[in-house]
């Protein structure tokens, strides 16, 4: 019955995690960020990442779902933190729908928590089949990118509080979140037996674009660049210690 029901709420959470943006402009105004440019946000371009998020999700989540994959140890030790990661990502979309902006650092906060609690978990878990391989993968990749998108969600909410995106002291302290969080990130990485890959590889992505966003200031292309600098060291020192 706890598996049941573990996997209903995962499985529903995560409908809800890709309906929700998917379907919000469609119906609506979809999610309003772009109002709230800040010095360290991606490009437009680079959001393509949530297609590979979604499909590794809606597959992992597929896997976790089926009467053999419910009873895994993989489905017993994330599922409860990947629903509460796919739930909380979805208020956050809400909110950003609903012009209440204020409440998305709070939201991807506790979605990146989440995410993070699921990726430690997966560490002590062996995937068996090739529904469960796709877990460590899928939770990776969500984990690298909420992650960067929860600087930004920072930096983004003192925008809408009427700060300046390019004052020198918020370009300085974006970068320097910038650049913190890639260092967690890269540790992130090094200490991870499965999803590291996935993990530097979203994350990566996100700080490679934002390296190359030639209107962006110096200091958070330079933050940005060492960022990419950490995540590829840290994934060379993982491969290392695992061979």
């Amino acid at each position: 019955m706890d598996d049941r029901v573990r996997s209903l709420a995962l499985g529903g959470a995560c409908a809800a995690f890709i309906a929700v943006p998917v379907l919000g402009p469609l119906l609506g105004k979809g999610e309003q960020t772009r109002r709230f440019d800040t010095v360290i946000t991606p490009p437009g371009y680079a959001f393509v990442v949530w297609a590979p998020v979604f499909a590794g999700c809606a597959l992992s989540t597929v896997g976790r779902c089926l009467p053999e994959g419910r009873s895994h140890p993989v489905s017993r030790l994330s599922g409860w933190p990947r629903a509460g990661a796919y739930a909380a990502n979805t208020a956050w979309s809400l909110a950003a729908q609903s012009d209440r902006f204020a409440a998305t650092p709070f939201l991807l906060s506790v979605a990146v928590g989440f995410a993070a609690a699921a990726h430690v978990r997966l560490q002590r878990a062996t995937p068996t089949t090739a529904w469960t391989a796709v877990s460590p993968a899928s939770t990776g990749l969500l984990l690298g990118w909420t992650a960067l998108a929860g600087v930004v969600n920072l930096a983004a909410a003192g925008v809408a509080s009427g700060g300046s995106r390019t004052a020198p002291r918020t370009v300085a302290a974006s970068a320097a979140g910038l650049f913190a969080a890639a260092g967690a990130l890269a540790a992130g990485v090094v200490r991870s037996r499965r999803g590291a890959l996935p993990l530097a590889a979203a994350s990566g992505w996100g700080l490679l674009t934002t390296a190359l966003a030639m209107g962006r200031p110096r200091s958070v292309r330079v933050a940005a660049e060492a960022g990419v600098v950490m995540l590829v060291a840290a994934v060379g020192s993982a491969a290392t210690r695992r061979g």
